[in-house]
């Protein structure tokens, strides 16, 4: 071989090491002897050595974890049983079961966590065993008669976890380890993300690409804004673009996604089962409502505008509807509401994924009015008016989150926007009283729990409606992620007659954990 070869492979070689022999460095220059050693128990950790970790040591100190947790679940239910058996009053049954409910909260973090990267698959029986326990601990205040099920529950989970095995740990390693691509992908994004040469280097690189090309970051898509409407650049979230642009979910080049109308079309026979009725929303993407903004073309017209563009978002709800479903349409109002920007702001904020207050506000109106149709129908009973509601002004500035995702918030490239909310007092979640659930992601969050805080869509819904809600939020996760964690609080759906499901257009294709069965 030729020396020239030689030196090149060695170059290469060298440059590919490069990140992980400087992490390797950073973390033992940056870590005491002390910090090396809990960094296997949980604290600062060799981020170069989680592989070793993960393979030899970690599943048997996870297995240490587990057997000690489910030693003081046996404890904790075994006492809780004597109080019960003793005669203990209705008051004192949740005092009596909360030293159980941590205990089982331990044993499922010890469980769940397999390893650095890999967390238990929802589908494992232990997954499921432990998720039942948790279910039918939380209704068993307003359902006594769950006591024999779920003593027997627990029996077998102090059972199965109170023996250390080693089988068990082996089978870890092997289910949810090294040799799992899934594995090496979380561990070379980790790396990726956290390297003390990529944190240090990339920030500079990313400030030269922007200042040269204008190019924000691989996440972001920058707007082609006409000039007459804003000075301000508008940002777009890469997936919302992609979304638009790629084959539909209904598509046979997309055969080998989740099937969302599947899933959806389960859990409503799930919640029919329960005496609940449900209404799907989905929420269109900024690019769905602003495509000029991207693309520069006033001319776009979708089928709401009297045109031809018609996005996949807007054909699964037209789906959805033609099988049966209860729906909300936010295509049509929202680009119709377009004509007043001028006069009143736009409906999207400049460089964040979500809504204005006024975007916002008009979604809450227009699920209010189809709330009120199925009553009207009969198709749902949500109890009489009993609240009424006042709203206040209230302004706050959004820093927005594709910003953020550019990474060039640091250098002050993009300025944060000031919105005026208006606040709705006295709103509150009220899983005891209200009849209306809402699951839904971060449109369901911005300004509800977010500054200005009870402004978002949600409280004015409540508003509109004069009656109590409560909601269960998971950011970026409404395909599949909060009917995971509405399985876990199972008996909030108590006393409800309807279930309003609220998800963004991307999360057809691109929600977290696809679109999979969650069994209730």
């Amino acid at each position: 071989m030729k020396k020239s070869f030689v030196v090149l492979i060695a170059i290469f070689g060298v440059l590919l090491l490069l990140p992980f022999t400087v992490q390797t460095v950073v973390d033992f220059c940056g870590t005491s002897d002390e910090e090396a050693d809990s960094s296997v128990s949980g604290g600062p950790r060799l981020l170069s050595f989680d592989i070793f970790k993960d393979t030899f040591y970690g599943p048997f100190k996870r297995e240490a974890s587990m057997v000690d947790n489910a030693r003081k679940l046996k404890a904790a239910w075994h006492d809780a049983r004597e109080n019960v058996a003793a005669g203990s009053n209705e008051g004192e049954l949740s005092q009596n079961l909360e030293p159980v409910v941590n205990a089982l909260s331990d044993l499922e973090s010890a469980t769940f966590a397999v390893n650095t990267y890999a967390q238990l698959d929802t589908a494992d029986d232990d997954y499921k065993l432990l998720r039942r326990a948790d279910t039918l601990l939380y209704v068993l205040e307003d359902e006594p008669e769950h006591f024999p099920e779920l003593d027997s529950c627990l029996r077998v989970i102090t059972e199965r976890f109170s023996d250390f095995s080693v089988l068990r740990a082996l089978d870890g390693i092997r289910r949810y380890g090294v040799w799992k691509g899934s594995y090496l992908r979380a561990f070379e994004k980790t790396v990726e993300n956290e390297n003390a040469l990529v944190l240090a280097i990339r920030p500079k690189y990313q400030l030269t690409v922007w200042k040269l090309f204008s190019e924000p970051g691989e996440k972001v898509v920058l707007g082609n804004n006409p000039a007459d409407l804003s000075s301000d650049p508008w940002l777009y979230y890469r997936q919302d673009v992609e979304f638009l642009v790629q084959p539909s979910p209904f598509d046979e080049r997309a055969a080998k996604l989740d099937d969302p109308i599947k899933a959806i079309q389960k859990f409503r026979d799930q919640l029919k089962a329960k005496g609940v009725e449900l209404l799907v929303v989905v929420v269109p993407g900024k690019p769905c409502i602003y495509p000029e903004r991207l693309t520069g073309d006033n001319d776009i017209k979708p089928v709401m505008g009297g045109g031809d563009y018609r996005g996949h978002g807007k054909t699964v709800l037209d789906s959805l509807t033609a099988l049966g479903f209860n729906t909300v349409d936010l295509y049509t109002p929202l680009w119709a509401a377009k004509a007043n920007d001028g006069e009143l702001g736009a409906l999207y904020l400049n460089d964040d994924t979500h809504w204005t207050p006024r975007g916002a506000e008009l979604a809450a109106w227009e699920i209010y009015t189809k709330v009120q149709k199925m009553v009207e129908d009969s198709l749902v009973d949500v109890g009489p008016e009993s609240i009424e509601y006042d709203v206040q002004d209230s302004a706050a500035d959004r820093m927005g989150d594709i910003g953020e995702m550019s990474g060039l918030n640091k250098f002050n490239v993009f300025k944060s926007q000031k919105v005026m909310g208006h606040v709705v007092v006295p709103f509150k979640d009220d899983f005891r009283n209200a009849k209306i659930l809402i699951l839904g992601d971060s449109f369901s969050r911005i300004y509800q729990t977010d500054s200005p805080v009870n402004a978002g869509w949600i409280a004015h819904f409540a508003k509109d409606m004069k009656r109590p809600v409560a909601s269960i939020v998971s950011d970026g996760g409404a395909s599949t992620l909060v009917r995971e964690k509405l399985a876990r609080r199972a008996g909030v759906l108590k006393g409800k007659k309807l279930l309003i499901w609220e998800f963004v257009e991307r999360d057809l294709r691109f929600g977290a954990e696809g679109w999979k069965t969650v069994d209730f």
